[in-house]
């Protein structure tokens, strides 16, 4: 991966949230860990590979400098209003209907050192970095997922108190930031329980927020960056199964997880990434990355006949001899040639033919 593995920050990411008691149980992740902390140690950057924090800011200081044509992820908010773009932003058109524009640093400094927030909505559109962040966390969760990116330097609060429809991770990248959140998880009062976590986060720091939670931001009087990471766990399916519930007239109970996992393994969803030429010349090298395509985990059966894979909606037959080197890449990470050869049980002859079958029937993203 470029930058870091981004798997592997995910992993520790929601690791670090989870529920220390138990944390092998299915529940033990958020949300349904509910209002959680993770504080890295005095010294240490924070949970995941090293430079994982550093490559999601250098992400946000690469989107600032080109926003190109998706200027309206940009907003800049001061005392509860938006300022109009055309303050802080300027755009032509050229290159045919390609809209070029760039931010305007003297007017953004003064705004954000008067306490202004400037927010970047859909920042995974934006960076590399950040875009395999987002789908290691969908993947993870089973969940779709979006990334905003907040900025200010003042010590106000852009946003009064509020609760979101959607789950949050809050990843503070620079500088400190004060939250209080309600420990009472599905409140949505204005007024913040007495016992509200009230902390304030330093770089490195994880937050988790599940929907309906009161909570109110505010900064510190220094330059903050923070990432707040929106998912919908399941993406739409549990509305599905209540409306279906509805229009029978019968209550609906909470649909099984299985049934849930399997029903989202027919999403056509796929990940960013291209297979072009890996699939067109056979070719796998040492530099090569492999990683499942689709955007949530398969659905794979072993049946008398073989390895029955269901992905982004299709079935795939594939011989039950590959069953331990499936289950190794379906697990959603990167794994580099050198590294698939050393932990699959196949030949390595074996393997190149699997990988190149993979990228030709797009079920693997094949790149370098």
């Amino acid at each position: 991966m470029t930058g870091f593995d981004a798997y592997a920050y995910a992993e520790h990411v929601l690791t670090a949230l989870g529920d220390p008691a138990d944390p092998a149980a299915p529940g033990s992740l958020p949300p349904a860990s509910g209002v959680r902390l993770y504080e890295p140690a005095a010294g240490t950057a924070g949970p995941g590979p090293a430079g994982g924090t550093e490559a999601l800011l250098a992400g946000v200081w690469s989107a600032l400098a080109r926003p190109g044509a998706l200027a309206t992820n940009f907003r800049l908010v001061e005392s509860g209003r938006q300022v109009d773009r055309s303050r802080w932003m300027r755009s032509r058109v050229g290159d045919g209907e390609v809209l070029h524009t760039a931010l305007v640093p003297a007017y953004l400094h003064r705004a954000v050192e008067r306490g202004a927030t400037l927010v970047i909505s859909h920042l995974e559109a934006l960076d590399e970095h950040v875009m395999l962040l987002c789908e290691a966390l969908e993947y993870q969760l089973h969940a779709r997922a979006w990334v905003n990116c907040y900025i200010t330097a003042g010590d106000a609060s852009a946003f009064d108190v509020h609760s979101d429809d959607h789950d949050a991770l809050i990843l503070q990248l620079l500088g400190r930031k004060h939250w209080q959140v309600d420990t009472r998880v599905g409140a949505r009062s204005r007024d913040l329980a007495p016992d509200s976590l009230d902390r304030i986060l330093e770089p490195g720091t994880c937050l988790s927020v599940p929907r309906d939670t009161a909570h109110c931001v505010s900064g510190t009087g220094e330059l903050t960056v923070h990432l707040t990471v929106g998912y919908e766990p399941y993406a739409d399916l549990r509305d599905e199964a209540r409306a279906a519930g509805e229009l029978l007239g019968t209550p609906a109970p909470e649909p099984d997880p299985a049934w849930l996992a399997a029903r989202l393994a027919m999403r056509p969803d796929r990940r960013a990434g291209a297979s072009l030429r890996n699939a067109l010349t056979g070719e796998v090298g040492d530099s090569t990355r492999i990683r499942w395509a689709s955007r949530f985990p398969p659905e794979i059966r072993t049946t008398d006949d073989g390895l029955v894979v269901t992905t982004m909606g299709r079935r795939i037959r594939l011989d039950r001899r590959l069953a331990a080197t499936i289950a190794l890449l379906s697990r959603g990470g990167a794994l580099t040639w050198p590294e698939l050869v050393d932990r699959s049980d196949l030949s390595a002859a074996d393997l190149r033919t699997l990988v190149r079958f993979g990228a030709r029937n797009d079920f693997l993203i094949c790149e370098g």
